[in-house]
């Protein structure tokens, strides 16, 4: 291949546009990280926030529902995000949460675009950051035995002549569909994770009932405006109204027109600005398990057995004839919204017809850029993070069984997969209308995660250097990537990867090797801890009562996750009000003396205090004390527990879980 321009040089390799990508870049600048250059292949940055158009905000959430709660306060660049956005709504709107729907956030697509490009703008001024925009990747450029990469090959979308290189000292693979992570040949799944595999409760056993192509859907949404005219879409090529009329979820249009609701300024009377809704439903969920017809007539018309491929397998050419498809249905029900469901509505004040699809993508029919999507390419991770590892130990509302000794992240969601399954309505005609439904073992039913966390290890590829996963490319389950894929828990994990490419490129060490030594995941800790300049540090442990506000939320997330806290499952609350006790103190100090090598006698805090003090001036006495050395009794079982590491939730800790009782 001949290259445009000569090579691009840099320490770190961002592939992506996505709320993740953009989280690594900010958190590696900040770590001071000196070159950093972003390839997104579309024009806007922050991927469900701008280009796939979920606008309505998901966030973590609890076992009690949509309640305007959230299981652990806001924190890290996802909160630094949601300030930016609602200060810009409280602006442009008059309200900074101008939806009044179910989730507490919402935000219009151009809106968010422009807070991702406030974010990074700082960065890209300084010249620690460079970004490149329609631009997909080619071709790993790979180290001369294959395992570690050393860059990436890129392609111009807009002109196939127009290409690049770009030699990195590390890339973070944020792509959509795992595009280097397959270019380089790093290990990677797709489709749902048999029992037999990672022993998982909700797993299925057999193939005959969940295929390799089952998947959660995609889907293409839309963001829609009132208008003062009664006038529908043109009806959509391929329109089969019975996809619509016998969909299995809420038909309601009041339901409907409220539930994903972006700016109402019928409640908020100072609004000055017509309505405005995100049509995001189950009702037109695309599954990937069994094409349509015409798609399959499409993808084999291209290459024979195409149509049989998992989605992750398709080249992007063949991906966008499933998109075009999937946005075209999306299209049949606002059409639907528009003309069967206006004309049985005794109340028009709120119909459908009334509103029309936003011109703020610049796009030529006004869809976005991206459809949504659930759930992609997962990395073969030196840990795959399993459903019983995240699952509450005893209840959802207590710690995981597992929290893993290399925490970087929290979070906290149900197993949630919309309808996998696509029913054909005509005696299984598949040129006929279709309906989404559920397949057994993948909805959205209890049982939840616990308060859980994510490490190290599942952010690191199995066998291949100078990589670390991003987006959705990730060291899970396909049960676990179902809970953990919202707004806010990529953005948790864009900072993670943001932390460990800095360590890992200011200490010249290979990602793998932080998870099993103490002096490195020290560094990612303090980094993702790092609060000033506007900064807002990341969680560590999911506490529920420690917001980042709080003077001792640093010094507890600090010496919680290094197991410096005397917890049980249900401790869910720290507490740091409640006074520090003789013996609670002496269990904190005990756990912390464990974990630093001591050189020099320690005299502890004294006197009355609240345990937040106490956490607060105790940590500062061990936080520059060094960590002792992790021990490992064998080479590929550190614990010696006879569970190798590569499958050991706890590789520091004898057995599979943290808590000696639920």
């Amino acid at each position: 291949m001949a290259f445009a321009a000569a090579p691009v040089k840099t320490d770190l390799l961002i592939v992506g546009g996505s709320e993740s990508a953009v989280a690594a870049a900010i958190t590696a600048a900040r770590l001071r990280v000196k070159s950093i250059t972003m390839v997104s292949d579309t024009d806007w940055l922050g991927g469900q926030f701008t280009s796939e158009a979920l606008m309505a905000i998901d966030e973590n959430r609890g076992a009690r529902g949509y309640d305007q709660t959230v299981p652990m306060p806001r924190h890290g660049m996802f909160k630094e995000t949601i300030e930016r956005i609602e200060a810009h709504n409280k602006r442009k709107y008059g309200q900074p949460r101008p939806g009044n729907t179910r989730v507490i956030t919402t935000t219009c697509p151009a809106d968010a675009a422009q807070v991702f490009e406030d974010m990074v703008q700082p960065y890209v001024k300084s010249g620690q950051l460079r970004i490149i925009r329609r631009m997909i990747p080619t071709q790993a450029i790979l180290s001369a035995d294959n395992n570690t990469v050393q860059g990436v090959d890129f392609v111009s979308l807009d002109d196939a002549q127009k290409t690049l290189r770009i030699k990195a000292k590390l890339t973070v693979d944020a792509s959509d569909w795992g595009d280097v992570i397959k270019l380089a040949g790093a290990g990677y799944e797709f489709g749902p994770d048999l029992k037999d595999a990672y022993g998982e409760p909700e797993a299925p056993a057999s193939r005959d009932t969940h295929p390799i192509t089952d998947m959660n859907p995609i889907t293409y949404t839309m963001v829609i405006v009132e208008t003062d005219e009664y006038k529908p879409i043109d009806q959509p090529d391929g329109y089969k109204p019975d996809s619509y009329r016998k969909h299995r979820y809420p038909k309601d249009p009041g339901w409907l027109y409220g539930t994903r609701r972006l700016i109402d300024h019928y409640h908020f009377k100072n609004i000055d600005h017509p309505d405005v809704l995100l049509l995001c439903f189950p009702a037109f969920d695309y599954p990937l398990d069994v094409l349509p017809k015409a798609v399959v007539d499409a993808l084999e018309a291209d290459e024979p057995g195409a149509s049989k491929k998992n989605i992750v397998q398709m080249p992007r050419h063949q991906r966008q004839i499933v998109f075009d498809d999937a946005k075209q249905f999306s299209q049949g029900f606002l059409y639907f919204l528009q003309t069967e469901a206006h004309d049985g509505m005794k109340d028009k004040t709120h119909s459908f017809r009334r509103f029309k699809l936003t011109d703020e993508f610049g796009t030529p029919d006004r869809m976005p850029p991206k459809p949504y999507v659930r759930e992609g390419l997962r990395l073969k991770a030196m840990y795959m993070s399993r459903q019983q590892d995240t699952m509450g130990s005893g209840s959802p509302n207590h710690f995981a069984n597992a929290m893993y000794h290399d925490a970087v992240a929290v979070w906290q969601f149900e197993y949630d997969f919309h309808p996998t399954r696509r029913e054909f309505l005509n005696s299984g005609d598949t040129a006929g209308p279709w309906r989404a439904v559920f397949r057994k073992l993948r909805d959205w039913k209890p049982p939840d995660s616990g308060r859980a966390t994510f490490g190290v290890r599942s952010l690191v590829p199995a066998k291949v250097d100078g990589l670390l996963g991003g987006g959705h490319s990730l060291g899970y389950t396909s049960i676990v990537s179902s809970g953990f894929r919202l707004h806010d828990q990529m953005m948790a994990a864009g900072q993670a990867i943001g932390a460990v490419a800095a360590t890992a490129i200011a200490r010249d060490v290979q990602p793998r090797m932080i998870p099993y030594d103490a002096a490195l995941l020290e560094d990612v800790w303090r980094g993702l801890m790092k609060h000033d300049g506007g900064a807002q540090p990341a969680m560590l442990w999911p506490f529920a009562d420690v917001d980042p506000s709080d003077t001792c939320y640093v010094a507890v997330n600090q010496l919680a996750v290094r197991g410096m806290l005397p917890l049980g499952p249900s401790d869910v609350n720290f507490e740091a009000d409640k006074p520090a006790t003789a013996d609670w103190r002496g269990a904190v100090i005990e756990r912390s003396l464990a974990k630093r090598q001591v050189r020099s006698q320690i005299d502890p805090p004294s006197g009355q205090m609240t345990r937040g003090q106490f956490a607060t001036q105790w940590w500062a006495m061990m936080r520059d004390l060094p960590p002792k050395p992790f021990e490992r009794v064998k080479p590929d079982d550190a614990d010696g527990d006879g569970i190798v590491d590569g499958v050991d939730p706890l590789p520091l800790q004898a057995g599979e879980r943290t808590w000696s009782n639920p």
